[in-house]
Formats: C-alpha cells, sequence, structure tokens
C-alpha cells in the first residue's frame, strides 16, 4: 500500500496515535495528503507520516510487506 494509504489506515484504527498526533502537532486525518507525507521540508509532514508507520507497525495495525 502507498504511504498515505498506510498512514489514514494507523490512525483509522489507532485512537492513541491518532490522539498523539493530534496533541502533540494539531493535525488531523484529513490534513495528510500525497505529498506533504513525502515532504521533509518545513511544512511537510514527512518526519510525522515516518514515524505514525512505526507506531503502525509496533502496535500491528500495520505489517512491514504492506508498506511499498
Amino acid at each position: 500500500m502507498e504511504k498515505l494509504e498506510a498512514v489514514q489506515k494507523v490512525l483509522r484504527f489507532s485512537t492513541a496515535i491518532r490522539e498523539w498526533c493530534t496533541m502533540e502537532f494539531s493535525i488531523y486525518f484529513d490534513d495528510f495528503d500525497e505529498q506533504n507525507v513525502d515532504d521533509y521540508n518545513s511544512g511537510g509532514y514527512g518526519e510525522i507520516a515516518d514515524e505514525i508507520l512505526e507506531r503502525g507497525l509496533d502496535e500491528n495495525i500495520i505489517e512491514e510487506d504492506d508498506l511499498d
């Protein structure tokens, strides 16, 4: 699955990760799009998206094989 799809899946199925993202960064599910999940420059969400994926892997919401 693409990175955006994986981020959305994790946020959809993990209340803890969704709340962390909201409380820590004030970023919500709908704020992620195909461009900003790969943007590591200022204003991009690349690093946050990577952390969401790592946490999703830790919680077994997604598997390493799921990611493209």
